[in-house]
């Protein structure tokens, strides 16, 4: 349901079955891509249900896009019709009139009772395999241009059945979609299980803690996913009443790491709601969960594969490492992309370590029960003088100092060492430290070589449209 419009389960099926046919009709056939440039709303889902009836493979955008960015997708995919809200009308027509071949433009509030066909009963829907593509989402875009990642169906509806047991997702629950649709995260770890088992969806527009409170109190919310940033919204709002999300039994948290601060005010304020750790990607969906039934031993991990999914540590020969020990991390199973769109060396590097394992890029370790810990993002790690500095480790220092509210750091140039730590440091309270007293606090924590060379205290950081830090942003306003 969205916020002013609620749709029945019947009623999705028969708008997406609308959708499906209308897509034929306006000459849209199985394997054809369609872009999409959206805000949540009801319509958004019954888009994603409808294509797959149809065989028809959505390409969905950040509505941060460009209409330059936006043109290069409908080029590259040579998408005949753009689906996007009004918000995004003049992005979507500027993008149109780029792509170099004819888009035709569908608004999908309020203009979408004009394309959907009135009746279904001439349209036989083409049998589709496992293999077939669904959909096409872009990863987060921390290191550059955002990569289109090409999934099956088949590989994401076994992952929807594992990750709603995984997340202990059942029919009654009251779900709110809070990430962006347009992201795995929002769309396929999130609103598709929470359908699958028939569970209810509240669908927010945009991300606004205000309105989440309002939503959670007249719904009766009972689980909600939310990357790290939203979270750290919604506890310091001014706001923030814990009053209101009686309902909440469960908050995912995905996306990026969440520092321990957080986990530890989320847990103080809101002591009746279950945290749940969850690490995925866009390229392989959800991989690991923590439940709190693991703390507090395996406090610092992002938990165990889900079902159906198997991880392990690769040593830099390409051998298995042994439990405990650093690597890059893989994994294996029903979940794995199909490609990058377009960028088949790209794709080719992914599986570079054979026998179907999938590089993640993060560096990682795992214990004897299969527990797997993130040390730090591979391509992240600084190399100073020829030792690996994480930058997490130095993060999670910086966030104990009081007042934090979110931290970054990362590598800088170095004429001797090669590269040096600098961190850029945000601060909720009104008092805010010297860039001195931030150096001091972490020469008293942290080894010498790891202390920040820069501290600058920053009002924001760059962040992707899902509230991933850029960390190539910050590192290219170094380099000269």
């Amino acid at each position: 349901m969205g916020v002013d419009r609620t749709i029945g389960y019947a009623e999705l099926e028969a708008i997406a079955d609308r959708f499906g046919a209308s897509l034929a009709g306006a000459g849209i056939a199985r394997g054809a891509f369609v872009g999409v440039l959206s805000r949540n709303c009801p319509e958004y889902a019954a888009l994603h249900f409808g294509a797959a009836r149809a065989g028809v493979i959505p390409a969905h955008m950040s509505v941060r896009s460009t209409s330059e960015e936006v043109a290069t997708v409908l080029a590259q995919t040579k998408a005949r019709l753009l689906f996007h809200d009004d918000a995004s009308s003049a992005t979507a027509q500027a993008a149109c009139e780029a792509a170099g071949h004819e888009v035709d433009r569908v608004v999908l509030v309020g203009g979408l009772d004009e394309f959907l066909e009135p009746s279904v009963l001439d349209v036989n829907f083409p049998r589709l395999s496992a293999d077939d593509p669904l959909c096409v989402t872009y990863s987060g875009g921390t290191t550059g241009a955002p990569k289109g990642v090409l999934v099956s169906h088949g590989s994401r509806c076994g992952m929807a059945n594992a990750i709603a047991r995984s997340f202990d997702l059942s029919p009654d629950d009251v779900t709110c979609a809070v990430t962006p649709l347009f992201h795995v995260a929002g769309l396929l770890v999130w609103l598709q299980p929470a359908i699958s088992i028939g569970a209810t969806c509240v669908l927010q527009r945009v991300w606004n803690p205000v309105e989440f409170m309002e939503l959670a109190e007249r719904f009766e919310i009972s689980a909600v996913m939310m990357v790290p940033t939203q979270l750290i919204d919604l506890l310091n709002h001014e706001k923030f009443s814990p009053e209101r999300l009686k309902s909440l039994r469960r908050i995912v948290h995905a996306g990026a790491p969440i520092p321990a601060a957080v986990i530890a005010q989320a847990s103080e304020t809101l002591p009746w709601i279950e945290l749940v750790e969850n690490y995925g990607q866009s390229e392989l969906g959800s991989i690991t969960v923590r439940r709190a039934a693991d703390l507090p031993a395996k406090a610092g991990s992002v938990g165990r594969a889900i079902d159906g999914v198997e991880v392990c540590v690769m040593s830099t020969g390409g051998a298995v490492a042994a439990p405990g020990d650093p690597g890059e991390l893989c994994v294996r199973g029903p979940g794995v992309l199909t490609e990058y769109l377009g960028a088949s060396r790209e794709t080719e590097e992914l599986y570079r370590y054979g026998d179907g394992w999938v590089a993640t890029g993060d560096i990682a370790r795992m214990d004897e029960d299969g527990f797997v810990t993130l040390v730090d993002r591979a391509r992240d790690v600084i190399i100073s003088g020829g030792a690996n500095i994480y930058p997490t480790e130095i993060e999670n220092v910086i966030y104990r100092i009081p007042g934090v509210e979110e931290c970054a750091v990362f590598a800088i140039p170095d004429s001797r060492l090669g590269e040096v730590p600098a961190a850029h440091v945000v601060f909720r309270a009104k008092t805010v430290p010297l860039e001195r007293d931030i150096l001091e606090f972490c020469m008293a924590r942290l080894g010498a070589h790891k202390v920040p060379r820069v501290v600058e205290l920053v009002d924001a950081l760059p962040k992707t449209a899902v509230g991933k830090v850029r960390k190539n942003v910050l590192r290219d306003q170094y380099r000269e």
